[in-house]
């Protein structure tokens, strides 16, 4: 954050030449353009709406690609580092957003970004582009104007930390149910790759052993669907055949997540 004794001009220029800008400006990217793509989704005009869709991840990818720059400075070409680097989260996020960036829009994979992005650009104009227009006076000084706006910021921290849980709780089931369960039935109805859903089911591997909040909306939803499903609680109605495919497939699912992962080094992350 540039010092408050600058001029504006120079605090602004000062603000604006640093990554951490480039990095929000993505965030806000991401919702600008969600928010255009949105009435396109609305009214199923998804082809018409794909350029902002297609813009709203393109800044997801340069909002996430700056972390990771930021967090491997120093790349190096060796199979211990590729996968320190391939398990970061950052690293995660930034090559679906770029599969996403090239898919075929949908709206249930914005739906992470635009959180991330929501709760990251407000911190970001907290944190940064607030002080940097309104600087704390001199001390033993008071300014009736910075008075209302330090008010502000305290309100934007408390909601955000007082919300952030709950939205990262939320993200993990848009992750788990709406964003598979989109490419699923994209992938049955010839409306996106068969690829795709394998692709994803990789990165919530990851997910599941790097996030408790993804660890928690898998056995919620597996709790669920066994008291539904399976005896003695399920409903008597269900076919046994419906049953044994349903265990079948719990089975190759919990085998598929609990192939081996390497824990990642320590790395700085930002999401």
């Amino acid at each position: 954050m540039p010092p408050a004794t600058l001029p504006l001009s120079d605090r602004v220029q000062a603000l604006v030449k640093g990554p951490q800008f480039a990095w929000w400006l993505g965030h806000v990217t991401m919702l600008v353009c969600t928010g255009f793509y949105l009435p396109y989704w609305l009214t199923f005009n998804y082809k018409a709406g794909a350029h902002w869709y297609t813009r709203a991840f393109f800044g997801a990818v340069l909002s996430y690609a700056i972390v990771v720059y930021k967090s491997f400075p120093n790349i190096q070409f060796t199979a211990a580092f590729a996968q320190t680097l391939f398990a970061e989260e950052n690293v995660q996020y930034l090559l679906m957003a770029v599969f996403w960036w090239r898919s075929t829009p949908m709206l249930a994979p914005l739906i992470p970004y635009v959180i991330f992005a929501f709760f990251n650009s407000l911190n970001y104009t907290r944190t940064n582009i607030i002080p940097t227009f309104f600087p704390a006076p001199p001390a033993g000084t008071t300014d009736a104007t910075y008075a209302q706006v330090a008010t502000i910021s305290r309100k934007i921290q408390v909601w955000t930390e007082t919300n952030h849980a709950k939205a990262m709780a939320f993200v993990s089931y848009v992750e788990v149910i709406g964003v598979m369960g989109s490419l699923v039935l994209g992938a049955i109805t010839f409306q996106s790759s068969f690829l795709s859903p394998i692709v994803y089911a990789n990165f919530l591997r990851f997910r599941y052993f790097f996030s408790l909040h993804t660890r928690t909306a898998f056995a919620l939803i597996r709790a669920r669907l066994d008291a539904l499903i399976t005896p003695p609680g399920g409903n008597p109605k269900i076919p046994p055949v419906v049953v044994q495919a349903y265990t079948m497939a719990k089975g190759a699912i919990t085998r598929f997540g609990q192939a081996a992962v390497q824990q990642p080094t320590p790395a700085a992350r930002a999401q």
